[in-house]
């Protein structure tokens, strides 16, 4: 498999769910490389591709492992999201475009900026 350098890999169900939000990071981050991927591929595109970002409907092992920022969407239907972050993990009930696109964002900045600037 050949990877994009840091790219953002979205694994995510439903698919046209991952297709809109692909969409929307390729218009709205022109300069950022998108991968989409069935989420049963989403382990080897992850291991193999080393993204800066990973959306996704579970956080396997290998997201954890590899994956230094990743979303998790609607954990088992619940009406929540999970964000980490080099380890740290958050829970919010409401995610609206506008907070997922900072947490793209936030995945390209240093570790020590987004630790800096965490409350």
């Amino acid at each position: 498999m050949t990877c994009p350098t840091d790219p953002i890999v979205l694994g995510n169900e439903p698919r046209s769910y991952r297709e809109t939000v692909a969409a929307v990071i390729r218009a709205t981050r022109p300069g950022l490389v998108v991968r989409e991927v069935e989420p049963a591929a989403l382990d080897g595109a992850v291991a193999a591709c080393r993204p800066r970002f990973v959306v996704c409907s579970e956080a396997t092992d290998a997201v954890r492992a590899h994956a230094p920022a990743w979303l998790l969407l609607y954990p088992e239907g619940a009406r929540m999201a999970v964000s980490s972050r080099d380890g740290r993990e958050a829970v919010t009930g409401t995610l609206d475009l506008a907070g997922l696109l900072a947490l793209v964002d936030r995945s390209g900045e240093p570790a020590a900026s987004a630790a800096g600037g965490a409350r």
